[in-house]
């Protein structure tokens, strides 16, 4: 019988290589007629669907079974990459689009679930350090794959290519054991794991609802949500930095592109392996302070930056992503009950999602001001100004999710009070 670890991270990996379908949108807007302006339309489509879906999604997998939900996210994404790769027109496209959004809500919501209700305590961090891995992997295999296939294959690839890998994880699915257990027999099976941010004192007595301290929870979820923030800035600018502003080959340019997600990669598993032993107080801030670290660096890279100090400054950021994502998803999963865990699920991706709605309209904006207040530079340099701008902002939105989860946990009065 295959580990539902290893399933559910091949399930988030299909999620995750949707980063292939970025590097295909200029052909697709050829192929399709449709203006740049208008293909924004195939993330908003994908991404909207599936920030909207993301709770109700948790909730059903909570009612009816994270592996049933599960399974049904896989099928549901298989018939939707069918439906892009084949789609004849552009509303076909975007439709397609929609019913992937779904598919993707249904295996975020219920993956997290499935590892934390089928793994021990001891052990959690590690085997939720592995989504967080399948989901650095994907965001460095699909814009090389994607990068290297579409030129051959066409953008219809991006979809279709994935295709194998959904019918192995549905395929595999079907053999996992079911998750709707008892609330006593599920505490008995994972134990009550030690939070992992801000504090790392063992969740008490908990209150009806299934949350030891709400405050403490909320702040790990903004926390998350500002770490997406400021990492958005690293996506939409750095490409533009290597590739028009340095002149690098386009291979060249990917490659130190994708050092960042290699760098978050390498951390979640450290990050797993930390968050098991206990070291959740200290982790969380030491890794949104080195995010950023890096990101402060990549604001400083100019026209002469050495490719070893751009691999410093987004390996520097990447990294200390990577330590963050898995602290704070132990965190938020063990903050519910065994009852709770496909809304946990969803609510660590939904902040993910909102972080990168948000860091797209907030990149965006101070960049669009900062070009505009450094226009007597000139272009050239009042995009570099800007640049540099928008990358303190980010390192500040950073830090300030450090200082949010020092925070320590509200403490707990009724702690040592017997169960009614």
């Amino acid at each position: 019988m295959p580990r539902p670890a290893l399933v559910a991270t091949l399930g988030v990996l299909t999620v995750a290589l949707d980063a292939a379908v970025n590097i295909a949108f200029p052909a697709i807007s050829n192929a399709f007629d449709v203006p740049a302006t208008s293909i924004q339309w195939v993330v908003l489509t994908y991404m909207g669907t599936f920030a909207i879906l993301l709770i109700p999604a948790g909730r059903l997998a909570d009612e009816v079974g994270h592996a049933r939900v599960f399974r049904g996210g896989l099928a549901l994404t298989g018939v939707a990459h069918l439906m892009c790769g084949l789609a004849p027109a552009w509303p076909w496209l975007l439709s397609a689009r929609v019913a992937q959004g779904v598919g993707a809500a249904l295996l975020m919501a219920s993956a997290p679930a499935l590892v934390t209700l089928t793994t021990e305590a001891g052990r959690r961090g590690q085997a939720l350090s592995r989504l967080g891995l399948a989901a650095s992997l994907g965001a460095v295999m699909g814009p090389l794959a994607g990068g290297a296939f579409v030129g051959a294959l066409g953008w219809r690839i991006v979809f279709l290519g994935r295709l194998p890998l959904v019918m192995l994880a549905l395929g595999l699915s079907r053999a996992l054991p079911g998750t709707s257990v008892s609330p006593g027999s599920a505490r008995a099976a994972i134990g009550v794991p030690p939070a992992a941010i801000p504090g790392d004192t063992p969740p008490a007595r908990r209150a009806d609802h299934g949350l030891t301290d709400l405050r403490t929870f909320v702040i790990a979820n903004a926390a998350h949500l500002l770490a997406f923030v400021a990492l958005f800035a690293v996506w939409l600018l750095v490409p533009y930095y290597l590739i028009d502003r340095r002149g690098f080959p386009a291979a060249l340019g990917g490659l130190l592109f994708t050092t960042g997600p290699l760098a978050q990669a390498c951390a979640t598993p450290l990050g797993g392996r930390l968050a098991d032993r206990g070291a959740g107080r200290w982790l969380a801030p030491l890794a949104l302070a080195l995010e950023s670290g890096g990101l402060w660096l990549t604001g400083t890279l100019d026209d002469i930056a050495t490719p070893a100090r751009i691999v410093l400054a987004l390996g520097l950021g990447g990294f200390g992503s990577g330590l963050f994502i898995v602290a704070n998803m132990h965190y938020v999963m063990s903050a519910l009950p065994p009852g709770r865990q496909g809304v946990a699920g969803s609510l660590v991706a939904l902040m993910r999602t909102a972080g990168v709605v948000l860091g797209a309209n907030v990149t965006t904006a101070v960049y669009a001001a900062r070009l505009s207040a450094h226009a007597e530079l000139g272009p050239g340099d009042a995009a570099a100004a800007a640049f540099t701008d928008v990358f303190g902002v980010a390192a500040v939105i950073a830090a300030a999710a450090a200082v949010l989860s020092i925070v320590p946990p509200r403490p707990n009065k009724t702690a040592d009070a017997p169960a009614p």
